[in-house]
């Protein structure tokens, strides 16, 4: 056997051949579940070469093209013959030296993410002989959590969907991403369930909105719709505020949940201006819900860490971009809006 060896950095690492090579049908299968649906994808997936890789794992280099310029991207799978543990998105090759995991990692992933660090690996290892990592980062709002797994040679770390390989893996990340916190309408009995992951203050979700809201309004009787914050806040410097300000409406007056949404994607422009609160006071004027009760919980510091965390979960599994949705678990981005929309009215009209 010819051997070679790879170099790659956070997208990419040295890893290699197994004696016990996976069923190629198995992952193309998992990774076709766990990427997102786009128009005119195609997926290849090529075992990667080694020594080197995480310890007892076999790893897959997975590629996805796709006419939508806004879908699309290069992953590794790492698989395990002994327990079919998989993990899906980015390694990063540790520094090998004396110096502990922790240190390592620290050093590894502070420049990648432009800040200190603080890395905890648990002393409790998973199948496999993988321990999870937490690395934690302080932020405007709070402190935020980065997750991963450090494999048994602790000379990698791997991050993304962790499942296994004869689990769904829409089901491993509609259960991740924490969708009982979600806010919902229409039909909850409903097979037809869509999840949708939006930003407050992005652009393209306001455009997702005006763009899908009639759709959906006129068929909520066939629909279990969701939707979960992801506020991008490096980017966006209200979209915090107001996935709060969502968080209290939901909580105090889930009647008026909705129209808080509609209110806010319609006003983006004007809020680029307008102090957020000040937005929320008015809207809670006009529609007469007690202000005492959404301050308690748009104020509250454990209520902002509990959205931290929530999209932490989404970028544990590799949703970081906004809107994201989730038709009966497939992943779909909105790109121009064209592919999702066609999605969602081939699945309604499924229905009749």
């Amino acid at each position: 056997m010819i051997m070679r060896k790879l170099i790659l950095s956070i997208a990419a690492f040295a890893a290699a051949t197994s004696l016990h090579a996976a069923d190629p049908v198995a992952i193309k299968a998992y990774v076709t579940k766990a990427l997102p649906r786009c128009a005119g994808s195609s997926i290849t997936v090529e075992p990667v070469m080694k020594p080197g890789g995480p310890a007892g794992f076999e790893v897959f280099r997975v590629t996805q093209k796709s006419t939508d310029e806004h879908c699309g991207s290069q992953k590794y799978l790492t698989y395990s013959p002994k327990t079919q543990q998989v993990f899906f998105g980015s390694v990063l090759s540790l520094p090998v030296d004396p110096r502990t995991a922790t240190v390592r990692i620290s050093e590894t992933v502070g420049p990648i993410l432009k800040a200190p660090v603080i890395v905890t690996v648990s002393p409790f290892p998973l199948p496999d002989g993988v321990r999870a990592v937490a690395i934690n980062r302080q932020t405007e709002h709070g402190q935020f959590a980065y997750s991963g797994y450090l494999d048994s040679s602790e000379r990698h770390l791997i991050v993304g969907l962790c499942g296994n390989l004869n689990e769904d893996p829409t089901k491993t990340l509609r259960d991740a991403i924490g969708v009982q916190n979600a806010a919902r309408r229409g039909n909850k009995t409903s097979k037809l369930e869509i999840i949708e992951i939006s930003d407050f203050q992005c652009p393209t979700c306001a455009r997702a909105h005006e763009t899908l809201e009639p759709i959906l309004t006129k068929n909520l009787k066939k629909i279990n719709y969701a939707r979960l914050d992801l506020p991008l806040f490096e980017h966006h410097d209200w979209a915090v505020n107001a996935a709060l300000g969502a968080r209290a409406i939901q909580r105090v007056a889930p009647a008026k949940y909705w129209n808080f949404v509609d209110q806010v994607f319609k006003n983006q422009e004007k809020l680029a201006s307008t102090p957020f609160e000040t937005f929320l006071k008015n809207f809670v004027a006009d529609n007469d819900i007690n202000w005492e009760s959404i301050q308690a919980i748009y104020a509250s510091r454990s209520e902002r860490q509990a959205l931290l965390d929530q999209t932490s979960r989404s970028f544990a599994v590799g949703i970081n971009s906004t809107p994201t949705f989730l038709i009966n678990g497939q992943m779909i981005g909105f790109g121009d809006g064209t592919y999702v929309t066609e999605v969602i009215k081939k699945a309604l009209a499924a229905k009749k």
